[in-house]
């Protein structure tokens, strides 16, 4: 007996058949096989899996063209999607590295300007220092000092009158009460 393959029904006669006459067919006639023993075609320059390979291939090839074209016309426009989203991009980064850059040197002018406001505030409490103002109430602090020891003063002088007022109260108090006893 021997086996041959013939062509399915399902697949086109004419290039089906082409390609299978193509292929380089070994048969194997040695062995301990008998005279009446079945004969295999044999592919020994192509593993099985390269076969099955091979078929889907040919699907992908009819179909292939258009399929390809179709993936490259949509790898295109996300290509351009993506580049035009690069270009915001860099704009964006290119405007916020701007602004970084002028704020960066308003924050040093700032920065200079406190500096220099802290050296004129300590050369101007130096000056109060010097002057003897208090730098809150703007007065002078001897001014205030000196109104202050005036006070007291006037403070300690009526005081030592009322209490002297008050003994010679006391004295013609207790000289009067004698005139009464």
């Amino acid at each position: 007996e021997m086996q041959m393959s013939f062509p399915s029904k399902k697949q086109c006669v004419g290039k089906a058949t082409d390609l299978e006459f193509n292929k380089d067919l070994n048969f194997n006639f040695s062995s301990n096989i008998p005279a009446d023993g079945v004969f295999k075609a044999t592919n020994q320059g192509l593993p099985k899996s390269a076969k099955k390979v091979e078929q889907p291939s040919k699907k992908t090839a009819t179909r292939g063209p258009p399929n390809r074209y179709k993936l490259e016309a949509e790898l295109k426009t996300k290509n351009q999607l993506l580049e035009t989203a690069k270009q915001q991009l860099h704009s964006r980064l290119a405007g916020a590295q701007g602004t970084i850059k002028e704020l960066k040197e308003e924050n040093e002018g700032l920065v200079r300007e406190v500096e220099e406001l802290k050296k004129f505030q300590e050369t101007c409490m130096v000056i109060l220092e010097s002057r003897n103002i208090d730098p809150v109430t703007g007065s002078n602090i001897l001014e205030e000092e000196e109104k202050t020891e005036e006070c007291r003063k006037q403070t300690t002088l009526l005081t030592e009158k009322l209490i002297e007022e008050l003994r010679r109260f006391n004295e013609i108090a207790a000289q009067e009460k004698e005139a009464l006893q």
